[in-house]
């Protein structure tokens, strides 16, 4: 998270590629080439996970909530123990994250249920198949969305939460503040994690308003942030950088926090008049809600089928 001046089972068998890309991040901006460059919900939100979702359980001390309990559905996606991207625990059972974060044979875990990049902190636990979106493309980063099942349910708690999702088509508007958080860097030039939990907020701008600036700003003419894609911006100059990928953006909406947008790609860490791009997940509640329950159907027949064609990036960009 950057901020100006400083704030296990085999491999999944269906991940297959003939290259294996570099480690995942943020990416820059896409391009038509790869750019050296930078059962039914209602209402407004769904609720994927039995029970209640978008709700924290917080102690307070001095009037302050504890940091702890504050963003429960933040996970972090590792291989071989080391923090290579974010993600939200929707259901127990699943994580949404960025399609940009998974690549080659790797074995993922999921460490969820508390704030620290500890190895005695919080719970790890082994990720049993990963669901990119079949129409996911490296070059433009349309369709950057994948979900993580993992090897078990978890049992929530006052430090593991799932975070709800927004109904189909839901559309938060430009100057809506939100927040995202994340363990990447805190600076662009530093390559070290931070080892807590980094929050900051963002305005939002549709995407038809940010696809202009970002136009302006580099001089083009093509689309680069489309339908599908909402965009995030801090006035002093914090916003998420390379580690905070797949990471959740949330809203509140009548005391409950919905998360809106999925941390994409960006050009810079930490510059106002540079926009952060998120998959807007609205646009992805059917394949989401489809995909959960096609898996959980077949697997409470006695066997998992995912019966999907994967994009893998072959050569990611540089990343955020």
């Amino acid at each position: 998270m950057s901020r100006a001046n400083a704030e296990a089972p085999s491999a999944p068998g269906h991940l297959k590629s003939e290259e294996v890309p570099r480690a995942p991040g943020l990416p820059t901006p896409p391009a038509e080439d790869v750019l050296q460059i930078p059962p039914p919900f209602g209402g407004w939100f769904a609720q994927v996970s039995q029970g209640t979702c978008g709700h924290r359980k917080m102690r307070i001390i001095g009037g302050m909530p504890a940091p702890d309990r504050k963003w429960p559905w933040q996970v972090s996606l590792q291989i071989n123990n080391e923090h290579v991207c974010g993600g939200s625990l929707i259901a127990p059972q699943w994580v949404l994250t960025a399609a940009h974060c998974i690549f080659g044979f790797e074995e993922y875990t999921v460490r969820m249920g508390s704030t620290l990049l500890l190895p005695e902190s919080g719970m790890v636990i082994p990720v049993r198949d990963i669901v990119c979106h079949s129409f996911y493309d490296v070059r433009t980063l349309i369709n950057d969305i994948a979900l993580v099942l993992l090897a078990h349910s978890v049992n929530y708690s006052a430090f593991i939460q799932p975070v709800c999702l927004p109904e189909k088509n839901f559309e938060a508007e430009t100057g809506t503040r939100c927040w995202v958080t994340g363990w990447g860097r805190q600076m662009e030039d530093v390559k070290v994690l931070p080892e807590i939990l980094q929050e900051t907020d963002q305005i939002l701008l549709r995407h038809t308003l940010c696809n202009k600036k970002l136009q302006a700003h580099l001089g083009y003419r093509r689309t680069l942030v489309r339908k599908g894609m909402i965009c995030g911006y801090h006035e002093d100059l914090k916003s998420p950088c390379k580690g905070d990928s797949g990471g959740p953006l949330v809203c509140e909406f009548n005391d409950t926090w919905v998360q809106v947008g999925i941390v994409s790609w960006g050009i810079a860490c930490g510059r106002s008049e540079l926009p952060i791009v998120y998959t807007e997940v609205s646009m992805y509640k059917d394949w989401i809600i489809d995909h959960i329950i096609k898996v959980s159907s077949c697997a409470s027949a006695g066997f998992l089928i995912l019966s999907l064609s994967l994009v893998l990036p072959l050569g990611l960009l540089v990343a955020l």
